[in-house]
């Protein structure tokens, strides 16, 4: 039990909670300060990560429905694709070449698509299109969404974090800055008196 209490006294001089007669005020000032950054990073730092994971998924379940007019279509490819050892193919195993295809209203429509190296004209691939029959992405899964919004949480939450921690390291230079003029002062006033003495003793 004593070891308990010696472990309790040791934390509690560590933290400024002790009511030791030679703390100053900003020793008491940095005390309350710093319970109050950690009960910020306790308690706001996931409200923040919760918050920004809702705003990302509300963005995210706003365009599914603007994406749910988006259709899966064929296209007929117009040229050749370059053969794979070609320079137009590029470095990434696709390039454009012109296609057509029918919009979701059915006009035919004309274009550039991305397709694999290595495919012959007259070959039919599946493209997505919008609402206007132009090409676009893939619409976004609910796997994706939560993927977004899981990474969204995390960077606010490390931005939170950074904010909060430059916060306390200008807070703790100020203070520091406080206990230099404060010391400085009392030397100030207690220095003379130190010097007389031991001037009169030698």
């Amino acid at each position: 039990m004593s070891g308990i209490r010696k472990r309790a006294r040791r934390l509690a001089c560590r933290l400024g909670l002790d009511a030791n007669p030679l703390r100053r005020r900003t020793d008491r000032v940095a005390t309350f300060l710093a319970a109050q950054l950690l009960l910020v990073v306790l308690v706001g730092v996931p409200l923040v990560a919760i918050a920004a994971y809702g705003w990302a998924g509300r963005i995210g379940a706003a365009e599914q429905r603007a994406e749910r007019s988006w259709r899966e279509v064929p296209a007929v490819l117009l040229k050749s694709v370059p053969a794979p050892n070609s320079f137009a193919s590029g470095l990434f195993g696709y390039a454009w070449v012109p296609a057509r295809w029918a919009a979701p209203n059915g006009r035919p429509r004309f274009g550039n698509i991305a397709v694999d190296v290595g495919v012959s004209a007259g070959r039919t691939v599946p493209i997505w299109v919008n609402a206007a029959g132009r090409p676009t992405d893939p619409p976004l899964t609910q796997r994706a969404v939560q993927a977004r919004s899981a990474t969204v949480a995390a960077v606010a939450a490390l931005a939170a974090l950074c904010v909060l921690s430059l916060l306390a390291w200008a807070g703790r230079a100020l203070l520091d800055r406080r206990r230099l003029a404060d010391w400085e002062l009392a030397w100030a006033i207690v220095g003379p008196k130190w010097t007389k003495r031991f001037r009169s003793r030698g």
